[in-house]
């Protein structure tokens, strides 16, 4: 989802808050659990959601839960562990950060990491194939802003165009901007406008809709299309995964995703805490609900390390069983190689 550009430097922060040993004063403890119950009350995608579990949280404090606590991270690691049991939502995150003052939203900053980590994977499409078989491979670790990568998605599908089928790998995938999502689902619909996804924000209580666009190149239709999940696919690479999959445009192989499909902002707690607040979510056309907890279902259940081979296999047979006999050939022998392998 979009402000997952914010998740990504979160866990870039926390891989490097939880390394410290601060010291945590009774008031300081207080002030950040006061604080963190306000803005979830506040900003919460589900205020009755947020409401219980600040409830939860003033019971746990009154029991002493927190008593022994005397270290800054590890009050932020408990929070976040129970924000998270209680409410379901694995976008929460709670850290501490010595820089008290760090703007976690300013554009300029969150633009920077993003584009650093785009960097260093080409835009997020870090490898692009054709297997055996004329099957196509896109692999996809994150989608960056539709600006920065049209002309990369645009180049990705138009390698594969001339391919008899497509797997889309999104194993490693870890989010993004839903525009781009937006683009790239785009290619394997027609001309007709399709509603694929829906994003409610509380702020403003209003609902954007997410729909076909037209894309620059050849389309994508009809010709099968895999995609690989994994536990670790997350946020965005979970809405493209779920957004094909209800519209019976792909068949997912894999494993149940991360379940993550809330999106929110970073909000300062003082005294060097913050947490990540989801504050809207995603709303599917067809089912009129999302994958927030118990993630995108594969159709084709497989560990993330045999999705591809098991993929490839399906591909091969699925092109094989359309073609004229004298054509077959060609993909069973290049599904008897892969069966061999």
């Amino acid at each position: 989802m979009k402000p997952s550009i914010l998740t990504i430097i979160i866990l870039l922060i926390t891989s490097c808050s939880f390394a410290q040993n601060v010291k945590l004063t009774k008031k300081e403890k207080e002030q950040a659990i006061n604080s963190l119950i306000q803005k979830l009350n506040d900003n919460y995608v589900f205020p009755d959601v947020a409401k219980q579990a600040g409830q939860s949280i003033k019971k746990f404090e009154k029991q002493g839960v927190y008593t022994k606590v005397d270290n800054k991270v590890e009050l932020a690691k408990l929070l976040t562990n129970q924000l998270r049991e209680l409410m379901h939502d694995k976008h929460l995150n709670l850290w501490y950060n010595a820089k008290e003052n760090l703007n976690l939203t300013g554009k300029e900053e969150e633009e920077a990491i993003f584009k650093q980590l785009l960097k260093r994977t080409n835009l997020g499409f870090p490898k692009i194939d054709v297997l055996d078989g004329n099957i196509g491979y896109l692999k996809i670790n994150v989608f960056g802003q539709i600006d920065k990568v049209r002309e990369t998605c645009a180049g990705a599908m138009a390698f594969l165009a001339n391919t008899d089928a497509l797997i889309i790998d999104l194993r490693n995938n870890q989010g993004g901007e839903p525009e781009t999502v937006q683009y790239l689902v785009s290619y394997f619909f027609g001309n007709d406008p399709v509603h694929i996804n829906s994003l409610y924000s509380r702020k403003g209580n209003k609902t954007d809709e997410f729909w076909t666009v037209p894309v620059k190149g050849t389309k994508y239709l009809d010709k099968p299309v895999f995609i690989l999940t994994s536990e670790s696919t997350f946020s965005a690479g979970e809405e493209m995964s779920y957004d094909l999959k209800t519209q019976n445009r792909a068949t997912l192989i894999g494993e149940v995703t991360g379940g993550a499909a809330n999106d929110g902002e970073v909000e300062d707690l003082g005294n060097g805490f913050f947490v990540f607040i989801p504050n809207g979510r995603a709303i599917n056309p067809i089912t009129h609900t999302n994958w927030e907890g118990v993630g995108v279902q594969p159709d084709v259940l497989v560990p993330a390390a045999k999705a591809l081979v098991t993929a490839h296999q399906m591909a091969l047979k699925t092109v094989a069983e359309k073609m004229p006999g004298q054509e077959k050939a060609f993909y069973l022998k290049a599904f008897e190689n892969i069966k061999n392998q």
